[in-house]
């Protein structure tokens, strides 16, 4: 633009007289952008100049305001500074005055605050102290309280003035010694966990003197009462007399809630002899002390019959004394649901089943019994199995038919210890091994055990797999009711050690066999090997093998938790939250031995597979060798019929099919001939319609072979 006029904004400089300024270029520029080479917008120079002068003066304006405004501001804020400066001065020195004050008053008061917190301390110590007494003076009143009640119970006649005091004396002061010492035992519970030791062990030896004495009055009666009742009730107990049941009722039900109150806490339980002999079980609560008093004459009974050199004791027997124990329960469980449960249902506290507690007390009895015997078992399989199997048998019953609850402790822990477990161990898979043994020598070995039924007979299961089968089950079912989950593992490896020993068999079995694989033998063992797979398939998603799945993964994570720490390892943040129950529960158990089978079925299908279409191959060769291109015209047809050289191949393709459906069950065979016909299917369109020429004839007659002949044999 360097031929271009002056712009207005130079002439307006021009004309006021100024120069102009050295931005010039940078409005040249912007008045370039604005208008260009267009000459019609010069017009808009003008407005562009007015909003220019607009904001000048609009500047101008702001800074004279600024000029006259800042001085004043500026000195206000240096007055407000000054003075807050004054303010800060005087508050320092009000500080530091109060700050020496402060310190004269601390040093001052120090001796005294030491004093003082002396003086706490002993009122502390003596608070503690009277505490003390106070609880010891409380354990005092109660022995007092108990032993004065005693005393009137068991003072002589000639105190009284009659014996109607007496015995009105007497029937309250029982009453009173046992509701004292029921607030002892309170005591005792309360102070449990109590760092005063001397305190806790001198309440606990005052309970358990107290409860000895008392417990040994009320048995006395209690026995009585049992005895006039006709407790225990065997064979040979007259019937009850009718004149005094009522009075007999009453007094059982005194006794009762007085027993009931005379219970020891938990705490103690294990330190009275009596109530040790109910803590053999693992996981036991303390059985309560009426159950305790009515279960002794059945235990001695029992000692009598079944220890010792007595006939009934036979180590050989074992199905004798739990037979006798299963009498018990069911004679007596009339009379503690008629007597005792009303007793025990008042107590809302206790929420205790009378029939249950009283077969866990003789549960006890069979645990001790177990316990004695088993160190003798262990030398001899034959018996040892014979008692687990008998076991197994009485938990079963007591379950199902004696009612008692899953959630109560049986006598199966006695299995589970170390020596027993291991032994249990080898003794069944000793067994397993040697009925396999049996089952694959077998002459029926490889028939199945329903056929001639039909609906049996379906999956043609032959007669060695199916009992090895039910053998797994068997062993599923015998340690499934085992109270741990570490052994369930144990023979959860059993099974699959057995399981892969099984297939390892079959294995050599079918190799003899891979010479005939249209035989009735390789069959069956294809079906014994597909009836597994089902199985197992159907096993894997039983709660029972899901939770045992679980408990696996939890149990290897914590063993390798345990092996980190033992190496002085830390284990990490994701390790520690490795091991969800989500992630546990990917795949399932038998899915390793799942696998090994499904790949034997499908070599052995496949071998099958081969066979077949082999033969069918070779009975088609003259089939591919046929004149398609020179067949006669289909006008030249008088009946449309199937080629000569067709029916060898469709003939051993048809008993091929009609054998395999024989010897297979459904499943297989519908798998099986699907694979044949599709490698028939790419036989025939490979090696004869597309190697060969086809006149109209050819294709007609192709045609009629497979509408007419192979495909009817599929229908």
């Amino acid at each position: 633009m360097n031929d271009y006029p002056p712009t207005m904004a130079e002439e307006s400089y021009q004309d006021s007289g100024s120069s102009m300024p050295e931005y010039s270029d940078e409005i040249r520029r912007m008045i370039d952008i604005q208008i260009g080479n267009d000459i019609k917008k010069l017009s808009l120079t003008e407005d562009m100049l007015q909003n220019a002068l607009d904001e000048k003066a609009r500047i101008e304006q702001e800074l004279s305001t600024a000029s006259t405004e800042a001085p004043s501001r500026i000195q206000s804020a240096l007055l407000e500074a000054t003075a807050a400066t004054e303010r800060l001065d005087d508050l320092t020195a009000d500080y530091k005055q109060t700050r020496r004050l402060v310190t004269s008053q601390v040093t001052q008061a120090e001796p005294m605050v030491t004093h003082l917190v002396g003086l706490t301390n002993q009122v502390q110590e003596l608070e503690r102290c009277m505490e003390y007494l106070k609880w010891m003076a409380m354990v005092e009143d109660l022995s007092t309280e108990i032993q004065g009640s005693l005393l009137v119970n068991s003072a002589p006649f000639a105190l009284f003035h009659s014996s109607v005091v007496q015995q009105s004396l007497s029937a309250n002061a029982m009453p009173s010694a046992v509701e004292h010492f029921a607030r002892l035992a309170k005591v005792s519970h309360a102070l449990q966990g109590s760092t005063c030791v001397n305190l806790v062990d001198f309440v606990d030896r005052t309970v358990l003197f107290w409860h000895k004495i008392l417990k040994e009055k009320l048995e006395s009666e209690f026995e009585e009462v049992l005895k006039l009742l006709g407790w225990p009730f065997v064979s040979s107990t007259a019937p009850l007399p009718a004149a005094n049941l009522t009075e007999l009722t009453a007094k059982l039900k005194v006794l009762l809630l007085q027993l009931i109150k005379l219970q020891l806490p938990e705490a103690l339980a294990a330190e009275d002899e009596t109530s040790q002999d109910y803590l053999i079980i693992p996981g036991s609560t303390p059985l309560l002390l009426p159950l305790q008093l009515l279960l002794q004459p059945l235990k001695k009974r029992f000692k009598y019959h079944f220890y010792g050199k007595k006939l009934t004791n036979s180590i050989d027997k074992p199905e004798w004394y739990f037979t006798q124990i299963l009498n018990w329960i069911r004679d007596h469980s009339e009379f503690l649901q008629s007597n005792v449960q009303p007793i025990l249902s008042e107590d809302k506290t206790l929420n205790i089943e009378a029939r249950t507690e009283f077969t866990r007390g003789l549960l006890h009895t069979v645990a001790a019994k177990l316990k004695h015997d088993i160190p003798e078992l262990l030398f001899d399989d034959q018996l040892l199995c014979h008692t687990i199997d008998e076991l197994l048998l009485f938990d079963k019953e007591l379950r199902n038919s004696y009612h008692y609850p899953n959630n109560q402790p049986g006598c199966l822990h006695i299995l589970t210890e170390q020596a027993c477990f291991d032994k249990w161990i080898a003794i069944e898979r000793q067994f397993a091994g040697q009925k396999l043994d049996t089952l694959f020598s077998s002459p029926s070995a490889w028939q199945s055990q329903y056929k001639g039924m039909m609906e049996a007979d379906e999956s043609k299961v032959p007669e060695c797999v199916e009992s090895f089968m039910t053998l797994l089950l068997v062993i599923t079912e015998r340690y499934k009711v085992l109270p741990s989950p570490s052994h369930h593992l144990r023979f959860l490896d059993l099974q699959i050690d057995l399981l892969d020993d099984f297939r390892v068999r079959l294995l050599q079995v079918m190799r003899q066999e891979a010479s005939n694989p249209l035989g009735d033998h390789y069959a069956a063992i294809l079906n014994g090997v597909h009836y597994i797979i089902m199985v197992l398939g159907e096993w894997s998603d039983q709660v029972f093998f899901l939770q045992l799945q679980y408990f696996g993964k939890e149990q290897s994570r914590m063993e390798s938790l345990n092996a980190q720490l033992a190496e002085g390892k830390s284990p990490s943040l994701p390790t520690l939250l490795a091991g969800s129950p989500t992630e546990a529960l990917s795949g399932t158990v038998f899915d390793e031995i799942l696998s090994l089978f499904e790949l034997l079925c499908q070599d052995m299908c496949s071998t099958i597979e081969k066979r077949v279409v082999n033969e069918i191959k070779d009975k088609a060769r003259a089939y591919q060798k046929e004149k398609w291109f020179s067949m006669p015209s289909p006008k030249d047809f008088i009946v449309p019929a199937l080629s000569m050289t067709a029916c060898d191949m469709l003939q051993s393709l048809k008993e091929r099919l009609h054998l395999l459906r024989e010897q297979l069950s459904p499943a297989l065979f519908d798998k099986l001939w699907q694979d044949i016909s599709s490698k028939l299917n790419k036989f025939l369109f490979q090696e004869v319609i597309l190697t060969n020429q086809f006149n109209e004839g050819g294709a007609t007659q192709i045609q009629i072979d497979m509408t007419r002949g192979l495909f009817p044999l599929y229908l």
